[in-house]
């Protein structure tokens, strides 16, 4: 019986092969053709000489561009208003094939502003403006000089190029097929690992699909061969089936590609241990030699910090901590900072589990208003310290991810009901995700953005937002008053150290007509009981006030707002559960590669924290089930773990 059921599994997956093959092809062919142009005799310069042009290209050894295929691309990145084009040879390699519709949706791909950026991987042609902004070594080349093109890049470090690329021409970035430009004549797939996982850095499941695929053809091969083999089949056949019509598999491939393509999982199972040290945090291997995927521009890789950087900030955090923590915390308070009333009651007693830097914290909370405030608060040292390496620095990469994972609640917080803006300032912006994403909705306003963190001056260079004001809102409010007709504070003001004051800044800032838009935590979240000191709202210690939705619109009402909208449902957030688990990991076992952690014995630690991890994986589906579960219940009335508010100057 178990026999016959297992037989059911290579149907399953040929019906699932042929399903995504269909719908791989039409990613394909949503793919533009360049179309070819005429050259006169006298620009037959030969390749990679300089000439007067705006692009560079960057290609992999053993590709080159004739001067007519080169124009011809230029001028399909002009007509296009493109500033990165990714080139996309006609011909290429099976398993490339594949690897390109997987790793793409080229219909969707340019108006996508926070997509990470792929493509091809052998051929890029960039604006040099962008490739100056970017900072990325080739930039300074001094072969640049007397030359337009680059031609020695590997596979992996064109992954990181595009990326990068795309993030400072978030709008201007696309992909287009070059007819004539083929891939190597011998492609035997060595450099697939490496560039899978260049690009699925963060999405380390997408790497092991395929081996599941052919795991589960295996297993009913037995109870079924013919439809194993049709499986089988349909896998081979398939580069030619999702290319045809727009890029051909190159002549001899398509016979190896069966072997090619598995090489790339063979060699990540041999290479499993090195990719849970990854995983779960064990120190990098000092001795690797990095390369520009391994260490792209902005930051380090996802999992493997510059050895040298990490040894660097390890110093000194030992510096901070040999002074002791209590430097970083102010004489505590007995009376509320938001309406001065003197009954107080500890709300909750808690750690960093979102870094795991030492310390413990209090919350009080008012009897009287509500207001749950960091009693003692952290010192401008203690904030120093404990932001450190979050937004920037060690943290910039994972924080990417994270603030870049999906546009959606970028583009619900933008669709308001408000007349057209002409400028918007974003106070709190961060690294300008928000502007970036809320162009799509408002595309003639200006969207300045204002900030303590460097990442504001980041998102300059990307021209996320057309201005970065860096300082305290309340010092520059006198600089920006009367500039702006709506003002936005998405999960800032909890960071503040007087929120009020915040606030007063927005009204001397604002016009009368102008809007003020505010979305923070919301404290009375029944998902703030439930989860206790691990509720990702706290943000433990960076959090220093949680204000009831009440107390934020009378604070308004007294500084002349008119509050026109205070909305909890939709406003709320995903992922309480998984991010309370994650928590409870970094409490149970810290990584014992973060640069403010000494293990004494470090691969001791490393297991507990990959034993811990593992134990979890249970608890942790369970979280992504009860998620969805519970978003009815929470999603209704003013039960929301956030909670927007929309208000009007008078």
């Amino acid at each position: 019986m178990v026999m016959r059921r297992r037989g059911w599994l290579p149907v399953a997956v040929g019906i699932g092969i042929g399903l995504n093959t269909v719908r791989l092809r039409a990613r394909l062919h949503a793919l533009e053709v360049i179309e070819a142009v005429e050259i006169d005799a006298g620009e037959k310069a030969a390749p990679g000489t300089a000439r007067s042009s705006p692009y560079v290209l960057l290609c992999a050894p053993g590709l080159a561009l004739t001067p007519g295929q080169r124009r011809a691309a230029e001028a399909h990145a002009h007509r296009h208003g493109l500033e990165v084009l990714d080139l996309v040879p006609a011909e290429l390699a099976a398993h490339r094939v594949l690897d390109l519709a997987r790793m793409v949706e080229p219909a969707t791909y340019r108006a996508a502003r926070l997509a990470r950026g792929r493509g091809a991987f052998q051929a890029v042609l960039v604006d040099r403006g962008v490739l100056a902004r970017t900072g990325l070594p080739a930039a300074a080349d001094p072969r640049l000089v007397e030359r337009s093109e680059l031609t020695d890049f590997a596979d992996a470090e064109l992954v990181a190029v595009i990326q990068v690329c795309k993030r400072h021409a978030a709008a201007s970035t696309d992909l287009a097929v070059l007819p004539g430009l083929a891939g190597r004549v011998r492609d035997d797939g060595a450099t697939r690992l490496p560039v899978q996982r260049a690009a699925y850095a963060w999405e380390p499941a997408r790497r092991v699909l395929p081996a599941l695929r052919d795991g589960a053809i295996l297993l009913g091969a037995a109870s079924n061969p013919p439809a194993a083999l049709a499986a089988l089949g349909m896998s081979w056949l398939q580069p030619v089936i999702v290319g045809g019509g727009r890029v051909r598999v190159t002549s001899g491939t398509l016979r190896r590609s069966a072997l090619t393509r598995r090489r790339a999982a063979a060699a990540q199972l041999r290479g499993s241990g090195g990719r849970l040290r990854e995983l779960f945090g064990a120190p990098p291997n000092p001795s690797a030699r990095p390369t520009a995927a391994a260490a792209p521009v902005g930051g380090p890789s996802p999992r493997r910090p510059n050895p040298a950087e990490l040894a660097r900030r390890r110093a000194g955090y030992r510096a901070d901590l040999a002074g002791g923590l209590d430097r970083f915390f102010e004489r505590p308070r007995n009376t509320c900072p938001w309406c001065g009333g003197g009954e107080l009651s500890a709300r909750l007693l808690g750690r960093d589990v979102a870094q795991g830097k030492p310390g413990e914290f209090r919350y009080d909370r008012c009897a009287s208003c509500g207001h749950v405030f960091q009693n003692p608060r952290l010192s401008l040292a203690g904030l120093e310290f404990y932001y450190r390496d979050f937004y920037d620095g060690l943290g910039a990469t994972a924080l990417e991810e994270v603030f870049g994972f999906s546009p959606e609640p970028y583009l619900d917080r933008a669709r308001q009901a408000i007349p057209t803006p002409r400028n918007w300032l974003d106070v709190g912006g961060g690294h300008g995700h928000f502007c970036n994403v809320a162009r799509t909705v408002w595309p003639g306003t200006r969207f300045d953005a204002l900030d303590i963190g460097a990442g504001i001056e980041e998102a300059a260079r990307r021209r996320w937002v057309d201005h970065a004001y860096r300082g305290f809102f309340p010092e520059l409010a006198a600089e920006v008053k009367g500039r702006y007709d709506v003002i936005s504070m998405f999960h800032y003001l909890e960071h503040t150290r007087d929120p009020r004051a915040e606030l007063d800044a927005a009204a001397a800032v604002l016009e009368p007509g102008g809007h003020l838009l505010i979305e923070v935590p919301n404290p009375d979240s029944p998902a703030a009981r439930l989860y206790g000191a691990l509720w990702p709202g706290w943000l433990i210690p960076q959090h220093q006030h949680l204000m009831p939705a009440a107390n934020v619109a009378v604070a308004l009402q007294e500084r002349g707002f008119a509050v026109q909208e205070t909305r909890f449902g939709e406003v709320h957030q995903k992922g309480d559960p998984v991010m309370a688990l994650y928590g409870l990991l970094q409490r149970l076992a810290p990584s014992p590669s973060a640069a403010w952690r000494t293990a004494a014995v470090p691969r001791r630690a490393w297991a507990a924290r990959a034993l811990t991890a593992a134990a979890l994986v249970p608890a942790f589906a369970g979280g992504l089930v009860l998620d969805e579960v519970s978003r009815p219940y929470l999603t209704s009335g003013s039960r929301a773990n956030a909670y927007r508010i929309l208000a009007r100057r008078l």
